[in-house]
């Protein structure tokens, strides 16, 4: 929003309604300084939203004046955007203000502006942004331990993007932002010998920015809090997103260390550790909604981000323009940073297997994402754990079959509230729906198999009277993950074959 002429005319960014958003995104982060609640007021799709997703009593509040200053900062309220400048007219100075926490790599700045611009400048359609009070810490990010969501007002952190119900992915930008540790050293610069005495003008500019220097800022970060272990954060979101969106992803970067050896920032060992762990345990099949992103990003206009943003915003264009079910591995995105620290192609492909985590990696100047991988099956564990050769299940080890099993929820779940009062249970018509829903989702790539039947399977199951079970069978798409290509000399002649593609559709 701008201000000219004296305030006499007002400029409100309020792009073009876009058609439902078929992967919704909630970002939750901090965003210090100015919250312009009328600016939000004055938004009527936005309200809309947000009545629906049960937040009217806040919004009435703000209209009559009487919100308490939680409200008015807009803590922990999901608030939809549409575009970027929606987002710096609500929030004004988060972008510029400075944040409690302090580190050296990730400065004094909110990641959330940022990744909130990174997401609409990749394609994304629809964002919801939850702002989270700084002074919580990382356990403003999590649900309270007395939250009951069918009662908004004791809702916090990840429990208030449980509640929308069109919801796809959920990001954790300034919660990663405090998970790295303040005094991380990042890779020293080359030092310079001392130069011999000598007469100069006094104009003369001596400071090369290479020798060392003390740092007057050395006892702000001995203050800062120590991060939390991975393992206790993924505690407080997975039985969550398992228990009450099993149609939800969540992305998130994991945390750096310092490796003394190699004198730079890498990826956490522990972090890999207790991944493999939670892995290898009882609750091993919750990391199927988790998708590990790494490393971060970093650039001129800023020391380090997180890529949920980028991400996030090219998965759902994508979604939009071509399905859910749609990889964006291999495409270009758009940001001014690039990967940091960067990795070696072996380093790669160690965490794209195991334990199966997406690498971004700069390929011609662009950033984009090596594979869409995750750390499980996106399966029922007894449909994998229990067979003969776990290893034909890697298939479906990928992201994008994780969003296309959320989709189908999402829309079946929609369609049987439509049909439960309009329809009677000995109606065929259910059955139709279903049929040409999974037949158009065939057609779109989605499934795979030649024929309707080869892609899916509906069974009707009759139990007690007025009772409508419906069991469906699906063939989702599978990404080729590798092929293998044999070249051979014989007798002088080079020949090619294609051999051994593994996860083939």
């Amino acid at each position: 929003m701008q201000e000219m002429l004296a305030s006499r005319i007002t400029l409100s960014p309020r792009p073009q309604q876009n058609r439902k958003a078929v992967l919704e995104v909630a970002m939750l982060g901090h965003c210090p300084g100015r919250v312009r609640t009328q600016r939000l007021l004055a938004l009527p799709g936005a309200v809309a939203d947000m009545r629906a997703a049960g937040f009217g009593a806040a919004l009435d509040q703000l209209q009559a004046g009487s919100a308490e200053p939680r409200l008015q900062s807009l803590h922990h309220i999901p608030v939809p955007l549409r575009s970027s400048a929606e987002f710096h007219d609500l929030f004004p100075d988060a972008a510029s203000n400075a944040t409690e926490y302090v580190s050296v790599l990730a400065g004094r700045s909110a990641w959330l502006p940022r990744c909130v611009d990174d997401f609409f400048a990749n394609g994304g359609t629809k964002l919801w942004v939850i702002s989270i009070p700084q002074a919580e810490g990382q356990r403003g990010f999590l649900p309270a331990a007395d939250t009951r969501l069918h009662d908004v007002s004791t809702l916090r952190g990840l429990a208030c993007a449980l509640v929308l119900r069109n919801l796809g992915e959920v990001a954790f930008p300034d919660l990663e932002r405090l998970q790295i540790p303040a005094q991380l050293p990042d890779i020293p610069r080359l030092r310079l010998d001392n130069p011999d005495p000598q007469f100069v003008p006094c104009s003369t500019n001596l400071d090369d920015d290479h020798r060392e220097r003390r740092n007057d800022s050395e006892m702000e970060l001995s203050a800062m809090p120590a991060p939390t272990p991975l393992n206790q954060i993924l505690q407080g979101i997975l039985p969550w997103l398992a228990t009450q969106r099993p149609d939800v992803q969540c992305l998130m970067t994991l945390p750096l260390a310092y490796n003394g050896a190699l004198d730079s920032p890498v990826l956490d060992p522990m972090a890999v550790q207790w991944l493999q762990q939670i892995r290898d345990g009882d609750s091993g099949h919750r990391l199927r909604q988790l998708q590990c992103l790494f490393p971060y990003l970093r650039g001129p206009q800023f020391e380090l981000l997180s890529p949920v943003g980028i991400i996030a915003g090219r998965q759902s264009a994508l979604a939009q323009a071509q399905g859910p079910w749609r990889s964006i591995a291999g495409q270009g995105l758009q940001s001014q940073g690039l990967p940091y620290p960067p990795l070696s192609i072996m380093d790669t492909v160690t965490l794209r297997n195991d334990p199966g985590v997406c690498v971004l990696r700069q390929r011609q100047g662009q950033v984009e994402l090596d594979d869409e991988r995750l750390l499980v099956p996106a399966l029922h564990p007894q449909d994998y754990l229990n067979a003969n050769n776990p290893e034909r299940f890697d298939g479906h080890r990928s992201a994008e079959v994780m969003r296309l099993l959320g989709y189908l929820r999402r829309q079946l779940t929609a369609l049987g509230e439509q049909l439960i009062f309009n329809l009677d249970y000995r109606d065929p018509r259910p059955r139709l729906l279903l049929e040409r829903f999974l037949r158009q989702l065939q057609q779109r790539g989605a499934l795979r198999g030649a024929t309707a039947e080869q892609a899916f399977q509906i069974k009707e199951i009759q139990t007690q009277e007025a009772v409508m079970i419906y069991e469906i069978m699906i063939a989702p798409a599978l990404p080729i993950d590798q092929i293998r290509l044999t070249f051979t000399n014989q007798h002088g002649e080079w020949q090619g074959n294609i051999a051994g593609a593994e996860n083939n559709v």
